[in-house]
């Protein structure tokens, strides 16, 4: 991944999102470490990002304004109960300005739904508390599960068993055939028979022309005679 790929969050504002009445975070390059008592509101900032960018699970009139940059543009979201907007590198109109137009932009340009997000970079303190008394091997599956590669598994197994039977048609459909020389003996002697029929239907229709007394095509009558009867 270059370094026009990853997301780096500029500044965030929460206005009546649950604890927070009115919060604005700057954040500085690097890490960013927030520290408070239970109930403070810290894992409430990472949810407040969250629906910014996907807008969803909030009940009451908030607003929420997150400001990021990615793949070498900066982008402003304002979202509220009701209504979003998304502007691009500082414009003053913007790019998007519904709710659903916002959040299926913001999806594309992330390439990730709401779930992916969760599933990636939001890891709750009672899951996390949890897996550090996991043993190795439950904690890769505690893992598995949160990032989804469960159904990553399921899918690949789908994939496996399709292949398997489309393998086996094929091999059915192969046994089925003649290889093709045996095809190429077959239409030359199916040629060679055509021609023979060709061959004696010509014979056999001079035969009957024979017989008639005519002429075949192209043949000249004999000395004396004229339209088949001698001269006297």
């Amino acid at each position: 991944m270059g370094a026009d790929d990853i997301v780096h969050l500029n500044s965030l504002r929460l206005c009546n999102f649950r604890q927070h009445a009115d919060t604005r975070i700057v954040f500085d390059s690097g890490l960013t470490g927030v520290i408070g008592p239970n109930g403070a509101g810290k894992s409430t900032i990472l949810e407040g990002i969250a629906w910014a960018l996907y807008g969803t699970g909030a009940r009451s009139q908030v607003r929420v304004e997150l400001d990021f940059e990615l793949g070498g543009h900066r982008y402003l979201v304002s979202r509220g109960l009701t209504n979003a907007e998304l502007f691009l590198d500082g414009a003053g109109s913007p790019i998007a300005n519904t709710i659903t137009g916002v959040t299926e932009l913001l999806r594309r340009r992330l390439g990730m739904s709401l779930d992916e997000f969760f599933n990636t970079y939001f890891t709750g303190q009672k899951e996390l508390s949890v897996m550090a008394a996991m043993g190795p091997s439950e904690r890769a599956q505690f893992l598995s599960r949160v990032l989804g590669y469960e159904k990553l598994r399921t899918a690949q197994a789908l994939v496996r068993e399709r292949r398997r039977i489309i393998l086996a048609e094929a091999a059915g459909l192969r046994a089925g055939m003649p290889d093709p020389e045996s095809v190429a003996r077959m239409l030359a002697d199916a040629r060679a028979r055509v021609e023979l029929a060709n061959t004696r239907a010509r014979e056999s229709a001079e035969r009957r022309t024979t017989s008639m007394g005519i002429a075949p095509a192209g043949a000249r009558a004999p000395p004396g005679i004229i339209g088949g009867a001698p001269r006297r």
